[in-house]
Order: structure tokens, then C-alpha cells, then sequence
């Protein structure tokens, strides 16, 4: 069985630590209390087993936990408990995806949760491969857009691209819609590395006079964190991240369907 490996990223004034190869019971509260766990580095379980990636004995309390993932495989029971009843009894309760990212990238949100775990079906060998750009995204507090562009909200998701990687890459890194759709864009990595959505071509690593369509700030630097942008007429648009010029060049292609 693979070890379960992760980041636990800690913010506010605590400094940032980054805690490799450990199970989540090891790390106590520290990641939890204002941070947020990303199965971004591989997950491998058995038939019937069962892995506890947070819970109450963990925070200290019943918990906030909203979910961002994607997962290739059926062979995957993400699974929340939730105290329900008169007797307070423990209910696992499937985790299902609530259609707010169209399906291209999972989530969900839980009010008041013991545990967080993730359950291999019988007979099935449940894996979450970030080679075949897999991960798992667990925030303890609401992950709204960090910067969203006027006029956005009303527009239909036309696509999901993923930020993934740290310093590495957006996945996919061209995109085609229809005028009027909007895309949005999740950070799923577990750095801290901040990205920005930045519109405009670069030239090398010149990349100067970019973000007059569209600009997020570096302010996508938490796991589950969102941008997103509407775009109403047809025409390409590339676009960067102002920190990783080299490695991080993207493309909305907006085309009219007539």
C-alpha cells in the first residue's frame, strides 16, 4: 500500500510549514485549526480499507469542511460522518457532488462534521493518482471566488481549469467556449506558491501590458480558491501567471457556435 502523503499548510501569523509523508493523526491541530489539507501526492488503499484523513479528535471540535476534487476512478468512497438522530449517532454519508463546477471538478460542502475518510469498494483498489491528475482538496473554511470579475455570476460555466502544481501548470492549458460563458479557474495545489490569472501574451518571459481583459491579482494561494472570468465575444485569449511566466501560459479560445 502507497503511503498517504500531503501538504498541511498553515496561514495567518503562524508560519507556513510543509508536512511531508505523515498521516494526518501525527500532525495534531496545527494544519487544522487555520489551514487545509490537498491529496495531491497519492493516495493508495485496498479493498475495504478505510483511511480517517481529519476529524473532530483531530480539530477539537464538529467542523466546517468544503470539498474540491477529482477523482478518475469509481473505486473511491469519499465519505463524511455527521453526528444525526436523538442518539447521536455516527452516519458515513457519501459524498456527492453538488454541480457547482459543472462536474469538470467536484465539490461539496458540510456544515457540521466528525470525520472526513476515504473508503476503497470491495474488491477494487482505490487510488488517487495525481499522474493522471487526480487530487483531493479538504479547506476547513468557505472557499468563495478570492476575485471575481463584474459580471461573472450570471454567465453559464462553459469550462474548469485546474492550477495545479505549484510552479508547474494549468490543466488544460487551452480551453475553448462560447461567447457569454464564463471559466473558472480552482487552485488544487497544496504550495503555498501564489498564482495569478493574468490576461495578455508573453513574449518569452516578457509578458508586460497583460491583465486589461482580465486580472486576478496573486491572489489565488489557497487550496479550492477560485477565479473566475466571463467572456462575451468571440476572440483567443492567452493569458499567464505574473510569477511563473515560463512554465504557467494558458488560452480561452471563445468561439460563436453559428
Amino acid at each position: 500500500m502507497k503511503n498517504l502523503m500531503m501538504y498541511t499548510l498553515v496561514f495567518g501569523l503562524v508560519p507556513s510549514v510543509f508536512l511531508l509523508g505523515s498521516p494526518p493523526a501525527a500532525n495534531s491541530t496545527v494544519g487544522w485549526e487555520i489551514g487545509d489539507m490537498v491529496l495531491d501526492f497519492g493516495l493508495g488503499l485496498e479493498s475495504g480499507e478505510q483511511r480517517v484523513l481529519v476529524d473532530k479528535e483531530e480539530v477539537g471540535h464538529s467542523f466546517f469542511i468544503e470539498l474540491t476534487w477529482k477523482l478518475n476512478s469509481k473505486n473511491c468512497l469519499l465519505q463524511v460522518q455527521e453526528v444525526t438522530g436523538q442518539n447521536d449517532t455516527l452516519i458515513p454519508t457519501l459524498v456527492k457532488d453538488d454541480g457547482l463546477l459543472n462536474g469538470v471538478v467536484s465539490h461539496a460542502v458540510h456544515q457540521k462534521v466528525e470525520a472526513v475518510l476515504v473508503t476503497a469498494v470491495e474488491g477494487k483498489h482505490c487510488e488517487i493518482d495525481p499522474s493522471q491528475d487526480e487530487f483531493l482538496v479538504l479547506a476547513r473554511e468557505p472557499r468563495a471566488p478570492a476575485s471575481v470579475e463584474e459580471g461573472v455570476l450570471p454567465a453559464p460555466i462553459g469550462a474548469v481549469v485546474v492550477v495545479y502544481r505549484a510552479t508547474t501548470f494549468y490543466l488544460p492549458r487551452e480551453v475553448t467556449i462560447k461567447p457569454g460563458e464564463k471559466v473558472v479557474w480552482v487552485y488544487a495545489d497544496g504550495a503555498q506558491e501564489p498564482h495569478s490569472v493574468t490576461s495578455g501574451s508573453c513574449k518569452v518571459n516578457d509578458c508586460s501590458g497583460g491583465g486589461k481583459q482580465f486580472n486576478s491579482g496573486l491572489n489565488l494561494n489557497k487550496p479550492g480558491q477560485r477565479f473566475e472570468h466571463a467572456f462575451k465575444h468571440p476572440r483567443t485569449f492567452p493569458y499567464h501567471c505574473d510569477l511563473h511566466l515560463g512554465s504557467m501560459q494558458g488560452t480561452v479560445v471563445v468561439q460563436d457556435p453559428h
